[in-house]
């Protein structure tokens, strides 16, 4: 099965579409990133809206990771204040992601984050009601695919979870390539790879099929060609990125992902997610091809896409992106001891992330731990 409920814009200077979408609609309420706002997207953004005649309220500076203390925070504001009748999500992921948690705790306040949230694979979540309160977003970074995704991750104390439900896939997505231009060059680095590695995953899934393969080929050939030059800050570059982004969110929103995700979801503490995503995956291939026919065939296809011929070249040729863009080891952001006392503790998270169903082998969590050192030396 293939679904996508997410109308997408896209194109130079596309924001001002925001004008024609909330006509109709009252109270509008804004969350964006310091980014954002910084340069002044956010108020091109509000005055879109007033230009509409709706009331505009907005919400900058948003912690850099989600967390439902942020939503439980900010929802007496929602209700009490603001009672907006549509949202704007204005900014990379998190923002996004943080957007989409209002979203349910807005229109069904009788939910209990517990109840619904996705805790690792062995839970039964409830269900999520049907949700009124229509969700634009627009992302400003290019990596997550939050902007077409059914999922938002959140953290609760030191631990992320996953609400995941088609009721907070976001109704249209705005993909103007202005936004990602003034992504910092390690942003753009670290959210490029995302993107590979999403492309990557969807690819390889025992969930795959052909329109989501589709979608995960385009955004690996994307990045591949693309990503060393808008690193550079090159302009073409960063546009075609942003486009590949959103192809990749549509592959994984239908494929799912695999190990590489489940990996870096339990080692959050240690860098950015797109990063550890990078370092993991050709571990992760290399675990997979190993054990997999099914994995070696596509990842042969995936080589052959780019010009190559193997697995092998594959993961030869991710290591040497790796290389080229400067992605350090993981002994590099963390120190052993550090490591090494939660090294046995993450490969047991990993081992129930909800991901590990969909990739192409089931490892076992003394697998996952040898994954996890062997990506900490750089073996």
């Amino acid at each position: 099965m293939f679904w996508l409920k997410t109308r997408i814009i896209e194109g130079e200077g596309s924001l001002k579409a925001l004008s024609k979408e909330v006509r109709g609609y009252e109270r509008v309420l804004i969350l964006s990133s310091s980014s954002m706002k910084r340069h002044g997207f956010l108020s091109e953004a509000e005055d879109y809206v007033r230009e509409a005649g709706a009331e505009v309220f907005s919400i900058t500076g948003l912690p850099a990771e989600p967390s439902v203390e942020t939503v439980e925070e900010l929802l007496p504001k929602l209700r009490e204040e603001f009672q907006p009748d549509l949202l704007v999500a204005l900014g990379g992921g998190s923002v996004i992601d943080t957007a989409k948690a209002l979203k349910v705790f807005y229109d069904a306040p009788e939910l209990n984050f517990e109840e619904i949230a996705f805790i690792d694979r062995f839970s039964k979540p409830k269900p999520v009601p049907k949700l009124k309160t229509p969700l634009i977003a627009i992302p400003s970074t290019s990596g997550a695919g939050s902007e077409v995704s059914a999922a938002s991750v959140l953290k609760k104390g030191d631990a992320k979870y996953n609400i995941v439900s088609p009721e907070i896939a976001p109704e249209v997505a705005i993909l103007d390539p202005r936004l990602p231009r003034t992504m910092p060059r390690e942003v753009a680095r670290n959210s490029g790879l995302d993107v590979l590695v999403h492309g990557i995953e969807a690819y390889t899934t025992k969930a795959a099929n052909p329109f989501s393969d589709a979608m995960a080929i385009k955004a690996i050939k994307t990045v591949y060609k693309w990503l060393p030059l808008s690193v550079k800050g090159d302009e073409e570059a960063r546009a075609k990125v942003h486009y590949a982004a959103t192809m990749a969110g549509i592959a994984f929103l239908n494929a799912r992902l695999g190990l590489a995700h489940a990996m870096s979801h339990k080692a959050a503490w240690i860098g950015p997610h797109g990063l550890l995503n990078a370092i993991f995956i050709p571990y992760v291939m290399e675990f997979n091809a190993e054990r997999s026919e099914y994995a070696r065939k596509r990842y042969a296809e995936i080589a052959r896409e780019l010009g190559f011929k193997t697995t092998k070249d594959l993961i030869e040729v991710v290591r040497e992106l790796n290389e080229m863009l400067g992605v350090p080891r993981l002994r590099d952001l963390v120190d052993e001891e550090t490591f090494m006392a939660k090294l046995d503790e993450m490969a047991e998270k990993a081992y129930r992330d909800g991901l590990i169903a969909f990739n192409p082998v089931e490892p076992k969590p003394e697998e996952i731990r040898e994954l996890y050192l062997k990506a900490f030396h750089g073996e």
